[in-house]
Order: C-alpha cells, then sequence, then structure tokens
C-alpha cells in the first residue's frame, strides 16, 4: 500500500488563514485533501506559558470553532497539532528531532511530506530531511497552495 502524504502547516499561518476573508474556503480545501488520502498536521513552537492548567482554561473559554471542528463539519479530518520543543541552544534540533519524530508516526518517507510554513528556520530544517519545503508568504498564502495539491480527477 502506498505511504499516505501528510501536509505540515505551520499552526500560525494556517490559523491566519482561516480567520481570514477567504477562510471558508480553505477550510474546505483542506477537507477536501483530506478525503483525498492526505494526511493533516499543523506544526508550532511549544508556547512559551505551556502548563496543563493554562490548556484546560483555555479549553473551557467560549471561543468560535476550532479549525480541527471545522474541518470535520467540511467532511474531513484534521490531525492534529505537533507541539516542537522550545530551546535557545537547542532549537535547530528539535525542529529536525520533531520532523523525524512526525514521519515516524505517520510511517512517511520525506518525499511523502510537505511542509507548507512562512518560518525560513522550519523549511530549512524539512529540506535537510528530504522533506518538500513550500514558502508561504502575502504573494504565495496557504489557500493558493493548496490548490496545486487538489486532485482534477
Amino acid at each position: 500500500m502506498p505511504n499516505q502524504p501528510l501536509l505540515l502547516i505551520s499552526r500560525y499561518d494556517l490559523r491566519d488563514a482561516a480567520a481570514g476573508a477567504a477562510g471558508e474556503r480553505l477550510i474546505r480545501k483542506l477537507a477536501r485533501l483530506t478525503r483525498q488520502g492526505y494526511h493533516l498536521l499543523s506544526v508550532a513552537s511549544q508556547p512559551d506559558d505551556w502548563s496543563s492548567s493554562v490548556a484546560v482554561s483555555r479549553r473551557s473559554q467560549p471561543e468560535t470553532k476550532s479549525i480541527r471542528q471545522r474541518v470535520s463539519e467540511a467532511g474531513g479530518h484534521f490531525d492534529g497539532v505537533y507541539y516542537i520543543p522550545r530551546s535557545v541552544l537547542t532549537q535547530k534540533k528539535n525542529r529536525l528531532d520533531s520532523l523525524r519524530d512526525i514521519m515516524i508516526r505517520f510511517g512517511a518517507e520525506p518525499a511523502d511530506v510537505y511542509l507548507l510554513s512562512s518560518g525560513k528556520k522550519l523549511l530549512r530544517a524539512a529540506e535537510s530531511l528530504g522533506i518538500n519545503p513550500i514558502m508561504l508568504s502575502r504573494k504565495t498564502p496557504l489557500d493558493e497552495r493548496l490548490s496545486d495539491f487538489i486532485s482534477k480527477a
């Protein structure tokens, strides 16, 4: 059985794009991609104020629907968020180790993994592992980049 391709999207780029004017179109594209067989995972640096009590209190506050919930309602599946541990002295190693761990967890080969991010350091780490890096910017937003993955069939 061939490997399922894996889309890794920077959490901040995903959050900002989903909140924008084209947010619902983006969510529908994400759902469609998961129905086409892509795994969808968001990656982010571990927050500075990380603690289980902060996470619980944030979950208990009323807020708009999460991206996971919106993708699910559109008929797709969002695998989750992978937090890369923060460290002043070992951040480069943490990025590399985290990307390796993600590939192991999903049983993915580097050629089947695509990282979409505006973070140059994360993209460089991905490229050094053979992962397909895709730079996001105002000129090439996430919504536009996802169109390249949608099957024409």
